[in-house]
């Protein structure tokens, strides 16, 4: 896919505040909440810390956008997993020091170069990603990471080939795919035997007292919230800040193009469960889960808020597949969800971070002819 000089397409950098709104949503797909302009503003895993700047790159033929996608340079006081190449790559923060500051390109899940339907052309690909590792050397990023593509981005993926990057696979991402016409649409779609359990799971929270309900998302009910999530965070070996965990969740309220939304699982008036998600184009994002495991001991509360609770409301709402992280791959897998595969791309920009990735790259190798599969992140995922 090499792209020549008479091919190239013109691409700018811009601050993510003075993205023009009229150019870039255009170039959105379904598949692309996190690159909205009120998303790139709140940044992804920003409560993680560690945040130098962040910019946007805009292709642009004969004065039309074709497309475009951001980048965030973090340094290695973040503490958000997503955001952490050595992480994903799963080696000690101390032996992947070499690879920070780093630039992480595309978006945190499902990293990508947004472009209009039926475009996309290898030179505007090419000419966003340059104009993004560009600016990173200039700022001193050590490495560029695509931290979750997608293995349907098969343009974006033959580029980042062709420019060196090496690719790491991930636990892949899940989904429902409905659309649904109500929850007994979404049952046809499983076996009899889970039918029978999914009944038996929602019966049991119901005879337990336990309702859902989903509303707005707001300030008011950010810190409550995060306060749950972090019982879910700790529970499986995570750290967050409750402070900045709160602010970031707060900030999700003013994303107008992407509906922010609190799905409440209660007991006598008091919240026991929760999952907030983001929706856009007709597809809910669950973003992340929260808990109070004492109260809902030995209740499948999290099938029925994070799974069947989410189908009815999307199906309510016409809203046609809920999204979901890394993890409980059986779990999801159980109840419908289709995986869908990613990998990590990354390239040292200094001899030292492509010397550590040659290192890691050749461990994988030997662990395995497919590499090495990077862990679930510890920030959260439903």
């Amino acid at each position: 896919m090499t792209v020549l000089p008479d091919q190239a397409a013109a691409a700018r950098l811009l601050r993510i505040e003075d993205v023009p709104a009229d150019s870039w949503l255009p170039l959105l797909g379904e598949r692309d909440l996190f690159l909205l302009p009120g998303w790139m503003e709140v940044g992804p895993g920003t409560y993680g810390g560690g945040l130098r700047d962040a910019r946007a790159a805009l292709a642009e033929r004969d004065g039309t956008a074709v497309a475009g996608t951001a980048g965030w340079l973090f340094d290695g006081e973040c503490t958000e997993d997503l955001c952490r190449p050595d992480v994903l790559m799963e080696i000690p923060a101390q032996r992947g020091a070499p690879l920070f500051p780093t630039l992480l390109a595309g978006g945190w899940y499902d990293s990508r170069v947004a472009h209009r339907p039926g475009d996309g052309a290898p030179a505007d690909l090419a000419a966003v990603v340059d104009a993004l590792e560009g600016w990173g050397a200039s700022e001193g990023a050590a490495s560029v990471c695509w931290p979750s593509v997608d293995e349907r981005e098969k343009e974006l993926i033959a580029l980042l080939n062709e420019r060196g990057y090496r690719r790491f696979p991930l636990s892949p991402r899940w989904a429902l795919e409905g659309p649904w016409a109500g929850f007994d649409d979404y049952l046809k779609q499983i076996t009899s035997k889970r039918r029978v359990s999914v009944r038996s799971e929602r019966r049991r929270v119901r005879d337990a007292g336990i309702t859902c309900r989903t509303v707005p998302l707001t300030r008011e009910l950010a810190r409550p919230l995060v306060e749950l999530a972090e019982e879910n965070v700790t529970r499986h070996g995570g750290r967050v800040d409750l402070d900045r965990y709160a602010e970031w969740v707060a900030a999700l309220t003013g994303i107008t193009d992407g509906r922010a939304e609190a799905h409440l699982a209660e007991r006598d008036g008091r919240i026991v469960g929760c999952v907030v998600s983001s929706t856009y184009a007709g597809r809910v994002y669950a973003l992340f889960p929260g808990f109070d495991y004492e109260q809902i001991a030995g209740l499948p509360v999290y099938f029925e808020l994070a799974y069947y609770h989410l189908v009815e409301h999307a199906a309510a709402h016409g809203f046609h597949a809920v999204e979901y992280g890394p993890a409980a791959d059986e779990a999801k897998h159980h109840r419908g969800c289709v995986a869908y595969r990613q990998a990590l791309w990354i390239r040292g920009l200094t001899p030292q971070a492509e010397r550590l990735l040659t290192e890691v790259s050749a461990d994988a190798a030997e662990r395995s002819p497919g590499g090495a599969a990077g862990p679930a992140p510890a920030g959260g995922s439903t």
